[in-house]
């Protein structure tokens, strides 16, 4: 009476290892190997705080090595190299600036299938900053951070004009006057502009001008405001200066007013921790006017290791990895679910008036549109003919 009931138990027990078997062989291995992670260092202690990032994903992945490399000098140019030998890392940046290009090229590999396979969460990124990323509904990649500009002024050089930070386009000129008239900077200026249209477009948007409409009224008179800080006396060029940009101006007291971004705070502790400075929203003038400067972690098209890729990606920026990142007050959290650092009031609320950082033939435009801007400023060309041409390169 045993045998039957024993011949039962053996059946059973074959059946089940022959579908274990059936799901191990349908199951997807386990991520695992060596994954190339690359970027810009922007400074020593961004890529020291990313290799304690990395090095906590590879605590909790242990099966995953991360290769960081840093590519410097011209990113871009670097990474299309490497895209044209079928060679990128595995997991890299993306400016904003550059995504909807290198999408449309098919080097970004799309991640949908991968947000659906892992049940990916993501609703807490902020969605401007995710739609940076995006080409229709396809996602090429997660916002790592992100930071728009500011207006940070030397403590003791305002104080010496009457100690209130100017709001509006007119006060910003008045108090710059008052500055020079004073002699308030000696061996400077009051004010640090860069010869960049990153910094000149927050302007064009304050007078409610458009790339769309590049050569109307409202983008020339915010061009001939900006410059005409320079060509009267109360702004200058970082190089002019002597420094290779306005923070290590304003870190010099060579300049008293500049008007950069998150990435100023760490630098300036790091590198002159005795220059007081406050930080102020934009001048305004119609309007209020910003960027908003983000960059993806993205997966390359031609990754050899996908899998790990996708896991590094997702995890860089989830809650836990982006928890750490942002720790050190470098940049601002592209989740809602992950606190910003103190301090950083003024650069969130500038976020209603943000707009994002690209356009159309980004790379080529870019590059006219600055070489002009520089030739304006030297007056070597005016300004009728620097929105001529940047319509012209911004047409592609």
């Amino acid at each position: 009476m045993r045998k039957p009931l024993v011949v039962l138990v053996g059946l059973i027990a074959a059946v089940a290892l022959v579908a274990a078997g059936a799901q191990a062989g349908t199951r997807k291995p386990k991520a695992s190997g060596t994954v190339t992670l690359s970027g810009w260092a922007s400074s020593p202690e961004e890529t020291a705080l990313l290799q304690q990032v990395i090095a906590a994903f590879e605590r909790s992945h242990p099966s995953i090595h991360v290769n960081y490399a840093v590519i410097n000098g011209d990113y871009a140019t670097a990474m299309t190299a490497r895209f044209a030998a079928h060679n990128p890392p595995d997991v890299f940046y993306v400016d904003s600036s550059v995504a909807p290009t290198w999408a449309k090229q098919g080097v970004l590999q799309p991640l949908n299938s991968y947000i659906k396979q892992s049940k990916y969460d993501t609703s807490k990124f902020y969605p401007s900053l995710l739609n940076a990323f995006k080409v229709g509904n396809q996602i090429y990649g997660f916002p790592k951070d992100w930071s728009p500009l500011a207006m940070e002024i030397n403590n003791a050089m305002i104080a010496k004009v009457g100690g209130k930070a100017p709001k509006t386009w007119s006060q910003l000129q008045s108090i710059a006057q008052q500055m020079a008239d004073q002699n308030v900077v000696p061996g400077g200026k009051p004010i640090c502009l860069s010869a960049d249209w990153a910094r000149l477009l927050p302007f064009v948007f304050q007078n409610k001008g458009s790339l769309s409409n590049i050569q109307s009224p409202a983008v020339t008179q915010a061009v001939n405001f900006y410059v005409g800080l320079i060509t009267k006396g109360l702004a200058a060029t970082p190089d002019k200066l002597g420094s290779g940009w306005c923070g290590e101006a304003l870190g010099k007291q060579k300049a008293a007013i500049i008007f950069e971004g998150n990435w100023l705070l760490p630098y300036m502790k790091a590198t002159y921790p005795d220059v007081k400075y406050g930080v102020f929203p934009m001048v305004r003038n119609k309007a209020g006017g910003n960027l908003a400067f983000t960059v993806s972690y993205s997966m390359a098209k031609d990754s050899k290791n996908k899998p790990a890729a996708w896991e590094l990606l997702s995890w860089l920026t989830s809650k836990a990895g982006q928890k750490i990142w942002v720790s050190k007050g470098l940049a601002l959290p592209s989740r809602s679910d992950v606190s910003s650092p103190a301090g950083r009031k003024t650069f969130l609320n500038e976020a209603k008036n943000a707009r994002g950082w690209g356009f159309n033939n980004f790379s080529e435009a870019y590059t006219i549109m600055n070489n002009d801007l520089s030739a304006v400023i030297t007056g070597q060309k005016t300004v009728a003919q620097m929105l001529a041409d940047a319509a012209n390169a911004l047409k592609g």
